[in-house]
């Protein structure tokens, strides 16, 4: 089975964690003072990405020839390779991303709750409490976040992005409310800058608040069942490749398992009962915690990076246009 999480020769999983053990007890549990040093070390972020230049050696030729303008990135550590890039590609070092947190860390009241790499280190992140709280309905608590991610394998790049958990299930959701307000992105042809990133989060701030109130709006309306087959059919079909207008959604795996969520199976559903905020934590969890994945730590990947990141934004899309 394919993990996407790091894990080195010896088994050590590059993942530390504050709390509650994610990912079915992969990586460190850390206690929630641990200075960012301790945390480098834990989630397997203490080396360093190095370049060097590309060679290739032509057919029936014994001497290597230069790739001007093009690098190789490797692991200091294990000189595994992570990516070729340009020179004008600006690194962003594991370490760094942790740093970024220190001062939020010191002076703000962020908490950092999870860090690590994926896929052999080309992605890596960290994930931090930012201390705003609130409760959608009654024991259904909201808690927002900030995540920092990079890669140096130009998948991704350099991003802090506030979030939100809840609570009852550990679903995360974008604090955007259909807005990219909540996001601040560096291109890696751009060099990382900590002062500028927060700058400019300084005015996502009240994404959260934004965000609880876009929820608070979706608790208070019913979803029906007809309703509910609308909306599932308008999130999933243009995920379905070759399909036609004959297409039966409610065949359709996803379809299926999200009703059933929705229809009381969900974790805190007996919280929300059915309304659109339980569709919208309905769907949140099948990406999350049911889609379909070679692994978990897929799942992890899925749900802040790619796929599932971007129905689930839609999802808030969809449900927030007639809140």
């Amino acid at each position: 089975m394919a993990h996407e999480l790091s894990i080195r020769e010896n088994g050590f999983v590059e993942m530390a964690f504050v709390g509650e053990t994610p990912w079915h007890n992969l990586g460190q549990d850390l206690e929630e003072d641990a200075t960012i040093e301790t945390w480098s070390v834990a989630a397997g972020m203490d080396w360093e990405v190095q370049k060097s230049l590309v060679e290739y050696t032509p057919e029936d030729n014994l001497l290597t020839a230069p790739f001007p303008g093009q690098n190789v990135l490797y692991r200091s550590d294990t000189n595994a390779p992570l990516g070729i890039v340009s020179d004008r590609y600006n690194i962003v070092q594991p370490i760094e991303v942790l740093e970024f947190f220190r001062d939020l860390v010191d002076e703000n009241g962020f908490k950092l709750r999870t860090a690590g790499t994926l896929f052999g280190g080309k992605r890596f992140w960290a994930l931090a409490e930012t201390g705003n709280f609130g409760e959608v309905c009654k024991d259904d608590g909201i808690g927002g976040f900030l995540l920092l991610s990079s890669s140096c394998d130009r998948s991704l790049a350099t991003t802090a992005r506030f979030t939100t958990i809840r609570v009852v299930c550990n679903n995360t959701l974008s604090a955007a409310c259909g807005s990219d307000a909540n996001t601040v992105s560096f291109n890696h042809l751009t060099a990382f800058d900590h002062k500028v990133i927060k700058q400019q989060l300084g005015e996502a701030v009240a994404s959260f608040g934004t965000f609880m109130g876009m929820a608070q709006a979706l608790q208070a309306q019913k979803l029906g069942i007809v309703s509910a087959d609308v909306f599932l059919s308008n999130l999933l079909l243009p995920t379905i490749q070759g399909v036609d207008e004959s297409y039966d959604i409610s065949g359709n795996r996803a379809y299926c398992k999200i009703l059933s969520l929705f229809n009381g199976e969900a974790k805190g559903a007996e919280l929300v009962g059915q309304t659109k905020w339980g569709m919208l934590n309905a769907v949140t969890e099948y990406y999350d915690h049911w889609s379909p994945s070679r692994a978990n730590e897929n799942r992890l990947n899925s749900a802040w990076f790619g796929s599932g990141a971007k129905i689930k934004d839609r999802a808030v899309e969809l449900l927030a246009m007639a809140a």
